[in-house]
């Protein structure tokens, strides 16, 4: 079996595991190794571990804890780069707190093992973490104002008139869920993104949701399909359907759509259940592997 096979082997394994949740979603690479899975969290490294000349032995103790050390640096480089928002890495939200930095730290050295079984004929640990619970209560920065009701606004925002903003004003029922097409923008997967209207008012985001939510289940999920039949677990069975217009800033982590989609979008998210179940996917691009993880940001941009 090639190497190349062994990682979307084991991490389909992993994620479909009775403990795990079913929907991948869209999959990051990190070279051969590393992969995030942004549809439900799931950070992993596959990591081959260095074969003896005993047959009867052929991976030692020491050997399957030189992998999983290796494994396990790569997985926090993975963790340190991820982009919170479009203004700062887990990295540059972590590098003035000592503290939450140690623990983070901890959490991934302490991360899910899976050892080399008699299947694995290369020989290969697997390591884990999610984007959910522990790790996300550490990582989300209280400086969010979750749930605050307060849209953000872009520097291209003009005030309009209030009867123009409320065309649809009440909460509009029936819709289960919100699905983003962004293909061929080039967006980067964030854990808090934005989606604005073209008018430079915020839609839907962190503002929206309680902490306990983004912490649980993530603000956003990323698919790389609109197919309803693989996305409905997360946005339910009659979804809004929007089409991106632009992905917005230097890191493009933040959507912009049209303004009348995100009127509608306001009006949908007032019934409740859409935001208290994060049921937004922003669908995206298979992307490039990600070489290499030689710097972690350290300051926010």
């Amino acid at each position: 079996m090639s190497f190349r096979l062994v990682i979307p082997i084991l991490l389909s394994l992993f994620i479909f595991s009775p403990v795990a949740q079913a929907f991948q979603g869209h999959v990051q690479s990190f070279g051969k190794e590393g992969a995030i899975a942004w549809g439900n969290g799931e950070l992993s490294v596959v990591q081959a571990v260095e074969k003896s000349n005993d047959e009867a032995t052929p991976y030692t103790p020491l050997a399957v804890r030189k992998a999983a050390s290796k494994a396990r640096r790569l997985l926090l480089d993975m963790v340190l780069t991820t982009r919170i928002s479009a203004k700062q890495t887990v990295g540059s939200a972590l590098a003035d707190n000592r503290v939450l930095g140690s623990q983070v730290r901890g959490l991934v050295h302490n991360s899910l093992f899976q050892g080399p079984s008699h299947l694995d004929a290369e020989g290969t640990v697997l390591v884990s973490e999610r984007f959910r619970g522990k790790l996300a209560e550490l990582i989300l920065p209280t400086t969010i104002q979750f749930q605050s009701g307060i849209s953000p606004k872009l520097s291209t925002y003009m005030e309009q008139d209030v009867t123009e903003l409320e065309a649809v004003g009440s909460a509009v029922t029936g819709y289960s869920g919100v699905i983003i097409d962004a293909r061929g923008m080039k967006v980067t997967p964030a854990l808090t993104p934005v989606i604005y209207g073209s008018e430079g008012l915020g839609a839907y985001g962190a503002f929206l949701v309680s902490r306990a939510n983004a912490v649980n289940k993530g603000v956003v999920a990323y698919a790389n399909t609109s197919d309803l039949a693989v996305l409905k677990e997360r946005v339910g069975n009659n979804p809004l359907r929007v089409k991106a217009v632009r992905a917005y800033g230097s890191w493009r982590t933040d959507i912009i759509i049209e303004t009348s989609m995100a009127r509608l979008v306001r009006a949908i998210m007032k019934s409740g259940n859409i935001v208290a179940n994060c049921a937004v996917v922003i669908v995206v691009d298979e992307a490039a592997p990600v070489e290499t993880l030689e710097t972690v940001e350290t300051e926010s941009e």
